[in-house]
């Protein structure tokens, strides 16, 4: 009989209290605590916070989530789980990288072919290299033919990508030596585009890197301090 009982009772007794046990730590206790962050855009994502709520799941703080992951509480666009936007200046997945548009410099002559790449950087740092910002390349292969480069006469070659081969090309007054000229067309020596909104400043034009808080248009789009 005693032999009887620890064969049958006791093994019963061990696995309903294993399954007590075992229950209880898939479904979780009902008295057990969280930590609970204010989302305020209603993206399910919360702002970090030192002090959060601490509450059981059910019921769950009204406006509170358990995740603490945004970097923009305002913004119901701007989390985690958003689509990088290209070119606006805001990192939307909040991985602390901002996503640009460039082309690639094959032959790293500062001008890039037509396909754009997507591409994310910190914020303030300049192209990847071989990238740029621009897309005037007409052949991406050959350095010695971009928007700066002098046509050749009889050798059949766009070589200053203005849609025209083996042209005499109107020439243009280039004061400030930077290769891109003014509006002014020059008599015998210059060069084969009109580009530069500022002539008298080697720092200004097309491509170049706009200089934030120094009140020019360093890039020659039109917007200053972009």
């Amino acid at each position: 009989m005693k032999k009887r009982i620890l064969n049958t009772v006791l093994p019963s007794i061990l696995l309903i209290g294993a399954v007590f046990i075992i229950g209880s730590g898939c479904t979780g206790s009902g008295d057990q605590y969280y930590s609970w962050y204010a989302d305020a855009d209603g993206d399910g994502f919360g702002k970090w916070e030192a002090n959060p709520e601490s509450a059981t799941l059910q019921p769950q703080p009204q406006g509170k989530v358990r995740d603490a992951s945004d970097c923009n509480d305002t913004d119901a666009t701007i989390n985690p789980d958003a689509i990088e936007v290209p070119d606006n200046d805001i990192d939307e997945d909040c991985n602390g990288l901002y996503a640009y548009t460039f082309y690639l410099d094959n032959d790293s002559d500062g001008f890039g072919e037509s396909t754009p790449t997507i591409l994310e950087i910190n914020l303030g740092d300049g192209p990847p290299e071989k990238y740029v910002m621009n897309n005037v390349d007409c052949n991406d292969n050959d350095m010695t033919v971009n928007i700066l480069a002098d046509e050749i006469m009889g050798n059949g070659m766009d070589d200053n990508c203005n849609g025209l081969t083996d042209a005499d090309d109107i020439r243009f007054i280039d004061e400030d030596g930077d290769g891109y000229g003014s509006q002014n067309e020059a008599a015998a020596d210059g060069v084969f585009n009109n580009l530069d909104c500022d002539d008298l400043n080697p720092d200004v034009h097309p491509y170049a890197t706009e200089v934030s808080g120094n009140n020019i248009d360093d890039d020659c789009d039109g917007t200053i301090d972009e």
